[in-house]
C-alpha cells in the first residue's frame, strides 16, 4: 500500500527556480501544488486543505505577496510549516512561526528549513 505524501504549496514567478525547487521538493518525497503569482496561490490555499507546508517567494506578479499567502495558510492550517524567501529583502509581518530565509539557497536547505521548527 502506498503511503500519502505531505502537499506542499510552492509559489515561484521564476520559472527556472519554479523547476529546481519542484524536482527538489519531490526527490525529499512531498507531493507539489505549484502556483506562479500571489492570486493562484490563494486558490490553492482554499482549495486545497491538505496543505501541510508552504514554500514562497516574497515579491510575487499580482498583487498578491508571499506574506499576504503565507498568513493565509496559516489561518487555514495553524500547524504548516511556512518557509519565505527573497534575494532583495527580509519581509515583516510574516505569521506566527513563519520562517525567511534569504536565496541563494540550495535544494538541501530549502528541505530543511521546511522540516525545522
Amino acid at each position: 500500500m502506498k503511503t500519502p505524501r505531505s502537499v506542499i504549496l510552492l509559489v515561484e514567478d521564476d520559472p527556472l527556480i519554479l523547476i529546481h525547487s519542484t524536482m527538489a521538493l519531490e526527490d525529499a518525497g512531498y507531493e507539489v501544488v505549484t502556483a506562479t503569482d500571489g492570486e493562484a496561490a490563494l486558490t490553492e490555499v482554499a482549495r486545497r486543505p491538505d496543505l501541510v507546508a508552504l514554500f514562497t517567494d516574497v515579491d510575487l506578479a499580482g498583487p498578491v505577496d508571499g506574506v499576504e499567502v503565507a498568513t493565509a495558510l496559516r489561518l487555514a492550517n495553524p500547524h504548516a510549516s511556512i518557509v519565505v524567501t527573497s534575494g532583495k529583502h527580509s519581509p515583516g509581518g510574516l505569521p506566527r512561526g513563519g520562517r525567511f530565509m534569504a536565496k541563494p539557497y540550495t535544494a538541501a536547505e530549502m528541505c530543511r528549513a521546511l522540516t525545522d521548527r
